[in-house]
């Protein structure tokens, strides 16, 4: 396994395994899905601690979005790997999805 692969693997189970962890107790977790090509990846991302009626809340939880839309479709911190179209369309589905799951899961809780 090459170090950027495990560099990947390491950063997408550091965000992954808190949202999965508590997938079970609360029902707060988004799923972000990010396809590239042949390849799925998804990773839970719990907002169980943020207040979802609040601006400050819906901020966090789009920040923890974003952060795990870049990491589905495959950007790592200081990669010096170039955006591609393919980058930006995944990118641009997962962050999409993820949102919408954010603004459906906040009106539940309203």
């Amino acid at each position: 396994m090459t170090r950027k692969r495990m560099v990947a693997l390491a950063a997408t189970l550091a965000v992954a395994l808190p949202g999965v962890a508590s997938a079970g107790n609360s029902g707060m977790d988004v799923i972000v899905d990010g396809n590239t090509g042949a390849e799925t990846r998804s990773i839970a991302v719990s907002v169980a601690d943020l207040n979802l009626a609040s601006t400050n809340g819906m901020r966090r939880a789009d920040s923890r979005l974003v952060r795990a839309s870049k990491q589905v479709c495959g950007f790592v911190n200081g990669s010096v790997i170039p955006v591609t179209d393919d980058y930006r369309d995944c990118y641009s589905a997962a962050i999409d999805g993820a949102r919408s799951d954010l603004s459906a899961l906040a009106q539940r809780m309203s």
